[in-house]
């Protein structure tokens, strides 16, 4: 089997089972306002992924290192129906805690995403949507 097929289909069992580090994902998608929330692997599965809550930073100012809370979704390139882009308007549900059962909040893609497309991710950086 090519090494790459492996990696793609391994990639279910480091981002998406539920028993690993998967966790529901909800995607917007500004376009047609379709909200994708099922694996387009598999309809019966919710769609899920890796997340990172916080990101490590360097303060400008000061040079320290510093945590802030700014999510960075980890997705199966396969499992979505469309690739999400920054500047778009795409919006992200996520957990607003690492339980699969929390509340979801609203994000929205921040930046380009970082495609890991020769082996089959795509990784989401996201900010949170302030409602006033």
């Amino acid at each position: 089997m090519n090494l790459r097929v492996q990696a793609e289909a391994d990639l279910f069992d480091t981002l998406e089972d539920s028993d690993g580090f998967g966790l529901p994902v909800e995607l917007i998608n500004p376009d047609t306002g379709a909200i994708q929330t099922k694996s387009a692997n598999d309809p019966t599965l919710d769609l899920s992924g890796q997340i990172l809550y916080d990101t490590l930073v360097v303060d400008p100012q000061s040079g320290l290192e510093m945590v802030i809370h700014k999510p960075v979704v980890t997705l199966r390139r396969s499992s979505l129906d469309v690739i999400p882009e920054a500047g778009k308007g795409w919006g992200v549900r996520i957990p607003e805690t690492p339980d699969p059962t929390a509340n979801k909040t609203l994000h929205y893609v921040e930046r380009a995403p970082e495609d890991g497309k020769a082996i089959g991710f795509i990784r989401l950086y996201l900010t949170e949507v302030v409602q006033e």
